[in-house]
Order: structure tokens, then C-alpha cells, then sequence
């Protein structure tokens, strides 16, 4: 008996060797320099590895976690990623895929936010798809998958660059579409009107921090705001993003994620003073009922890979980094 006990740990543990190895293997495909013409071969051999590793057979019965949410940050999904933040919309499909197979359930902005505020009961499993910034490639890319696969969604957005050709960066969305998507289950939130970039958080104007998160150096006053001034342009701000949500799509609730994942105790209390009553970080983690700051996991990224993002949500999102799927998770 003590000898077929010794056999089984030593199994178990010469496993667990062999998967070291190839975790490492993994991470040094992912980042070792290549000369140049070989960045696609090693890429598409550490695809293969990392499948093989995490393509698992699919569990729809499975239950990972119950009465908590997951929810994933999304920032442009395209056919043709500009940046390395975007994610292919390719990926993005093999993801959903992913998903369905493996008895995830997608919830609306609505059963999350009674869930957060009021304990009502969600699905096993349950998944909140967001989005960020409102780019135009949401509604001609995005929106025809998340249709296709019957998937609810948010997306927050930057109002005063809605419906702005004056607008400087990647296309955003207009209203009209905004509008249309609406009418089809998409919801659409709080991404601050005109507070989406850093500001200079001294006189000498040498460091900089998120907007919302404090005093910066107003150029027009030629000094650094004062702390009522700094609430004062936050309350504004976000105030004016949520009147102008309301004129043009009548939300019945105010839901804001915050640029940067920029906050501090003060804008919490502003938003709240508002009726804000849930708001989003970018900190990785799972929510659970009264988590009204809620925790999101970064899903983009050129590097994503499907199989890996659905383990880790397999394993209830817990705070460490997704191996290989994305670097930091630092997110507009």
C-alpha cells in the first residue's frame, strides 16, 4: 500500500516537472528576442504549446463559482488591431466560443448592478462583457459578433467625443449608432465626459496622475487647482457625461468605469453624490454582492489567447497576472 502511495506522488510529481518545463518553455518563446523574420514561427509554436497545455475538454456543467461575477474589459476589438491593446476579432470569437463551451453564463448591466446593490440572484458561472471608450469599430466589428452569439454588453463611453468630428485619435461613435445598438440590448455607461487623460499633479509640472484622482495644474488658472476646485471639475464632468447619457438613451441607473482605474476616496464620494452607486477599476479579481467598486479582467490584447483567459476564469479569477494572455493590467 505505502509502495503504490510512493508511485502515485512520484507520478505526480514528475507531471507537475514536465509542466514546468513547458510553462518555461512557453514563457521563453514569448519573450526571448528573435531576429528578425522568425517573430511569427516562435509566436505560432507558443500558440500551439499554450493550447495544447490549456485546450482542455470543455465542462458545461461544470460549476466554478457561484453567486460572484466575472467581469471582462475589453477595449478595441477589430479585424485589424491598430495597437497592441486591441484584441483581433478573430480571437474575440474563439473566446465566446470558448465560453459558451464551457457553461459560462453572459448577464446584463442591470442584473449585475442588482446583484452588486441588492443581492439578486445570478446564474452559476456568471460573466459581464465591458467595453471602453466607445470606438466606431464596436459598431461595424464588435456589435455583429456579440449579436450573432446573443451576447448583452456594455461599453463606456468618453460622451464628449461622441458624435465629434472635431476629435482627435481613433474613431468614435456617433450617437445614431449608439442609438440603434441600444434598441438591440447593448448598454452604455459613464467613461467621464472630458476627463479621460493625466494631468500634471505638480507646479513643476514633472509628474503626472489620472484626472480623477486629485489636484492637477490647471492651465488656465496658472497654478495648481485647489482640493474644491479638483471636486468641483469632477462633479461637473461626470455629471454632465450622465445627462447627456439620459437625453439621448434614458438609462434608469448610473453606472461609471473609472479611466485608468484612477480614483480616490474623494471620487467615490462624488460619485455617489451623484447616484453613481457602481463603479469599475481595472484591479483583476471577482465580485461579489456589495462589491460596489468592481474589480474587471483585462480580456484584450494582440497576445490574447482564448484558451488561457477561460482557464484563468475557470480558477475564479484569482489576483494573479493571466500567464501569457496579456501583459500589465494597465487599461483605459
Amino acid at each position: 500500500m505505502k509502495h503504490t502511495i510512493f508511485k502515485r506522488a512520484l507520478l505526480i510529481m514528475s507531471l507537475m516537472a514536465v509542466l514546468g518545463i513547458l510553462v518555461y518553455e512557453a514563457r521563453t518563446i514569448y519573450h526571448t528576442p528573435v531576429a528578425k523574420g522568425t517573430h511569427r514561427t516562435r509566436t505560432a509554436n507558443a500558440d500551439r504549446l499554450v493550447r495544447h497545455l490549456f485546450s482542455l475538454t470543455p465542462t458545461p456543467d461544470r460549476v466554478y463559482y457561484q453567486n460572484k461575477v466575472i467581469v471582462l474589459m475589453y477595449h478595441e476589438v477589430t479585424k485589424a488591431p491598430p495597437d497592441p491593446g486591441a484584441l483581433r476579432l478573430t480571437n474575440f470569437t474563439k473566446q465566446l466560443d470558448e465560453m459558451k463551451a464551457n457553461g459560462f453564463r453572459w448577464i446584463t448591466m442591470k442584473e449585475y448592478t442588482d446583484f452588486i446593490l441588492h443581492k439578486a440572484k445570478v446564474p452559476d458561472n456568471a460573466l459581464l462583457m465591458t467595453f471602453d471608450d466607445g470606438y466606431e469599430s464596436f459598431y461595424t466589428d464588435t456589435f455583429p459578433v456579440l449579436k450573432a452569439y446573443r451576447v448583452p454588453a456594455t461599453n463606456f463611453l468618453i460622451t464628449s467625443t461622441i458624435s465629434n468630428p472635431k476629435h482627435i485619435g481613433i474613431r468614435k461613435l456617433t450617437w445614431d449608432q449608439i442609438q440603434q445598438m441600444h434598441a438591440e440590448g447593448i448598454d452604455f455607461y459613464n467613461h467621464t465626459n472630458d476627463q479621460h487623460a493625466y494631468g500634471y499633479s505638480n507646479a513643476a509640472r514633472t509628474k503626472q496622475k489620472p484626472l480623477l484622482m486629485g489636484p492637477v495644474y490647471s492651465k488656465k488658472l496658472g497654478r495648481m487647482e485647489t482640493e474644491d476646485e479638483f471636486k468641483q471639475r469632477v462633479y461637473t464632468d461626470l455629471g454632465t457625461a450622465d445627462k447627456k447619457l439620459f437625453k439621448h438613451l434614458h438609462n434608469d441607473r448610473n453606472v461609471l468605469a473609472f479611466p485608468y482605474g484612477g480614483y480616490t476616496k474623494e471620487t467615490l464620494e462624488i460619485c455617489r453624490s451623484l447616484g453613481i452607486d457602481v463603479t469599475f477599476t481595472v484591479k483583476r479579481g471577482i465580485n461579489s454582492p456589495g462589491q460596489t467598486n468592481g474589480y474587471r479582467v483585462n480580456a484584450g490584447g494582440i497576445h490574447n489567447i482564448p484558451e488561457v483567459l477561460v482557464q484563468y476564469m475557470k480558477e475564479g479569477a484569482p489576483l494573479r497576472p493571466l500567464p501569457f494572455a496579456q501583459g500589465p493590467n494597465q487599461a483605459s
